[in-house]
């Protein structure tokens, strides 16, 4: 293990790692991206990519196994998730079943089915081109006490507002990184910031089961959240938890102002909405 005051990350598997580091109701947002049950040491040929600066020793799943897998460690991710906590998975389509028949079969409830949409998909000639990720946004019940986190206001990069940041299609940058190190599949610093802005604040512990390139780890440090990970691949584990320590902290996207009177517009819109459905539950 690895660690200081602000994070801790384990080489080992999330499962195991979980059930003797982490405690109950303790994180307050999970970001993570399972292996896809894939054969991910061929996704080369598939991609046509040089794979010379890639940590070797990418772990898969196999399809065997992935039902049960998922069940286990999205299990896990229900346990240690606080009250009104959020988790975000990202997926393929290849096994998204089997991740939504684990989620189905805890206490979890679901938010949001986001797409993810990128422009270097894999090559067909008979189908159409792969090119999106599916993200699920679900959350634990907060019974009463604290609630969900959703920072819906925050402004992203030149938006006058935050209306399109928050659709549910959303672009995945590539992070292009020649002459690198990184990990198999590494998803962009600049995707997962808007999620753990999002769903999180600072101070706040962010968590995730499968760590590889720790790009989740990265963008939490960076913004005042602390971190706790799983890397069960031991290159990639030595290979990225050094740079952790390299984290140089910024601040958090501005906030958007919000004029006060169209602020009430808005909220009492709602209010009308919200006796509507009163009134029609009633007349049922």
């Amino acid at each position: 293990m690895q660690s200081n005051n602000l994070y801790q990350v384990y080489n080992q598997s999330c499962i195991e790692g979980m059930r003797e580091h982490v405690a109950d109701n303790s994180i307050d947002l999970i970001f993570t991206d399972p292996p896809y049950g894939i054969d991910g040491d061929g996704l080369d040929v598939h991609y046509h990519r040089d794979e010379s600066n890639v940590v070797p020793g990418y772990i898969d799943v196999p399809l065997s196994q992935y039902a049960k897998f998922s069940q286990d460690w999205i299990n896990e991710c229900q346990r240690v998730l606080r009250p009104g906590g959020s988790i975000y998975i990202v997926s393929g389509y290849t096994n998204l079943h089997h991740i939504l028949n684990a989620l189905h079969a805890t206490d979890l409830e679901e938010v949001n089915h986001l797409i993810a949409k990128y422009s270097f998909g894999v090559n067909a000639s008979k189908k159409w081109v792969s090119s999106h990720y599916h993200v699920l946004f679900w959350q634990k019940k907060d019974r009463g006490q604290k609630k969900r986190t959703f920072n819906a206001m925050y402004k992203w990069q030149d938006n006058k507002d935050s209306y399109n940041d928050r659709l549910s299609v959303q672009d995945m940058p590539r992070d292009y990184k020649p002459g690198q190190v990184k990990n198999k599949n590494q998803l962009s610093e600049e995707f997962i910031e808007k999620f753990i802005m999002y769903s999180s604040n600072r101070g706040d512990t962010v968590l995730d089961c499968f760590g590889g390139g720790l790009t989740t780890a990265r963008t939490a440090l960076r913004y005042g959240r602390k971190f706790v990970g799983f890397e069960l691949n031991k290159n990639a584990y030595d290979a990225f938890v050094p740079t952790l320590d390299q984290v140089e902290p910024q601040k958090d996207p501005v906030m958007v102002t919000v004029d006060p009177v169209e602020l009430a517009k808005r909220n009492k819109m709602r209010e009308g909405w919200r006796a509507d459905r009163a009134k029609r539950k009633v007349q049922k």
